[in-house]
């Protein structure tokens, strides 16, 4: 009797922890921006897919749209990996960039592959990226709060990571990019971090 007891509770124990699986990236539309009172887009939170481990031939197209793009930074813009479709898109800036992702689009991925026109190259965001992270040792109120930097491939623009964002740092922003090539992300995560002297 305790053996079959034991037996279902077994069981039991083990239909109540399987659970299904998380569903599949599944497309969605583009979440829109909030915007602070500045002007300064403020991002959506990251979705669920960008946090999951991608499609494997997506990832390696994805990594080799990445270098490519680092060879040609004037001509080309971020690429991004549209994982709820499994395809990767590519950014063109230039005539002479769009020729060149037509070229390398056609060497046979195993993903499809679109080319997307663009106004900012991979070059002029790297360096916006590099400069605003610069914001952190300022003086400006809240500046404590800038943790990160970084890519927004889906939006050809830079993300900058604020644990809290503070009107002065919003202005010190736009002031020196405007409102459309740096969004910020604002949450404990994104921050604090220190660069100060």
């Amino acid at each position: 009797m305790s053996m079959r007891f034991l037996a279902l509770a077994i069981l039991a124990t083990v239909a109540l922890t399987i659970r299904p699986s998380e569903p599949a990236c599944q497309p969605r539309p583009p979440e829109s921006d909030a915007r602070h009172s500045s002007g300064l887009a403020v991002a959506p939170q990251m979705d669920l897919c960008h946090r999951m481990t991608p499609y494997e031939p997506l990832a390696l197209a994805f990594d080799r749209a990445y270098r490519f793009a680092e060879e040609h930074p004037e001509d080309i813009g971020y690429p991004w990996d549209d994982r709820g479709n499994r395809t990767l898109i590519v950014s063109a800036v230039t005539p002479n960039g769009h020729a060149l992702l037509e070229h390398w689009s056609a060497l046979g991925w195993e993903v499809p592959i679109l080319i997307r026109t663009v106004t900012r190259s991979f070059g002029e965001l790297e360096r916006v990226k590099d400069d605003v992270i610069g914001l952190a040792r300022t003086r400006i109120p809240g500046a404590e709060y800038i943790g990160m930097s970084a890519g927004d491939w889906e939006r050809n623009r830079v993300f900058v990571g604020v644990a809290r964002l503070t009107d002065e740092v919003a202005a010190a922003i736009v002031a020196r990019y405007g409102t459309e090539v740096v969004a910020v992300l604002v949450g404990p995560r994104y921050g604090p971090f220190s660069l100060r002297d």
